[in-house]
């Protein structure tokens, strides 16, 4: 008996004590070794989707901005285009409700741009959609504004020769033919 008491103690000396005089085995020293590397790996795992996120989000919009900018551009070279071409002509008609709408149209390129000034702001989701004849008869959509921000008082819109353009306010710019009076028309060609 006096042997194995001098065995326990030799065992508890060389096994190291924490502070409230637990003896720490390997086997825990392991543990909490390998619970620090998981939260570890956690917070780095964290971090990379946060960032990750982060550099997804700022690329979604540094594309989107780069595209309304060369949208811009485009709209603006097709406008220049219209505007300088050799024959161009200009209609000029006083709008129901007020306000004035200038076209100004390339028969050759069978496009015009239409210029608002003045004219109201459309309300409960109404919009103003810009119409003309077919060959058959029908009314065609050439396009739609709102005319309630610079950016859309120049509509840009391609239509055949020598039709007349008219422009009615409408619930949405998805009609299938004008509901409405016309507010102008606009002779072209």
């Amino acid at each position: 008996m006096v042997e194995e008491e001098q065995q326990e103690q030799v065992s508890v000396e060389q096994t190291p004590l924490k502070a409230d005089g637990e003896a720490v085995t390997g086997a825990a020293r392991w543990r909490a070794f390998a619970e620090r590397q998981a939260r570890a790996f956690h917070v780095l795992a964290l971090t990379c989707i946060v960032f990750g996120a982060a550099a997804a989000a700022f690329a979604w919009t540094t594309i989107r901005v780069h595209d309304r900018q060369a949208a811009a551009e485009n709209k603006e070279r097709d406008v220049a285009q219209v505007l300088a071409a050799a024959d161009v002509e200009s209609a000029r008609e006083q709008a129901v409700g007020g306000g004035i709408v200038t076209a100004h149209y390339s028969p050759a390129l069978g496009r015009a741009v239409v210029v608002e000034h003045g004219m109201h702001t459309p309300t409960g989701g109404r919009t103003y959609v810009l119409w003309y004849l077919d060959g058959s008869g029908a009314f065609r959509s050439a396009g739609s504004s709102r005319f309630d921000h610079p950016v859309n008082d120049l509509v840009l819109v391609s239509v055949p020769a020598t039709t007349r353009l008219q422009i009615t306010l409408e619930s949405s710019g998805k009609a299938a033919h004008p509901t409405t009076p016309p507010l102008a028309v606009l002779p072209l060609g």
